[in-house]
């Protein structure tokens, strides 16, 4: 029986991406980019996933999707007129959630001499203030 047959197994979105330093990332619709923060010590275990960090860019915000009817009896979706613009700012210290799980499955990009997450703003939980 391999790995992925056994219960509990969770498979990451690691990319093998890398981005110069001297680039900069301009994130499109609601995607933000968050920098990591270290952990709390009970927290800090091997396996662990970012669960908080600092905003390094955000994107402009989004046109949401509409549905016909309830999920699981859905036939279409369609684009909303109304823009939503990303709440997040660049700078706020924003708490990702998951602490529960060990962390959300979010997809990470090396950027320069970092490791940054690419998420999305509906997968903020909350900005500490």
């Amino acid at each position: 029986m391999s790995n992925l047959e056994n219960r509990g197994v969770r498979i990451g979105n690691e990319l093998l991406t890398f981005v110069s330093k001297d680039e900069t990332i301009r994130p499109l619709r609601d995607v933000i980019v968050v920098e990591p923060l270290p952990a709390h010590e009970t927290l800090h275990t091997p396996g662990w996933k970012p669960i908080r960090g600092k905003v390094l860019a955000t994107g402009p915000g989004c046109f949401p999707k509409l549905y016909d009817g309830r999920k699981g009896a859905r036939t279409k979706s369609w684009d909303s007129k109304a823009f939503r613009p990303c709440d997040v700012r660049v700078g706020d210290m924003v708490e990702l959630g998951g602490k529960e799980i060990g962390g959300f499955l979010h997809c990470t990009v090396r950027w320069g001499e970092r490791e940054v997450v690419v998420c999305r703003e509906e997968d903020v939980c909350g900005i500490i203030g």
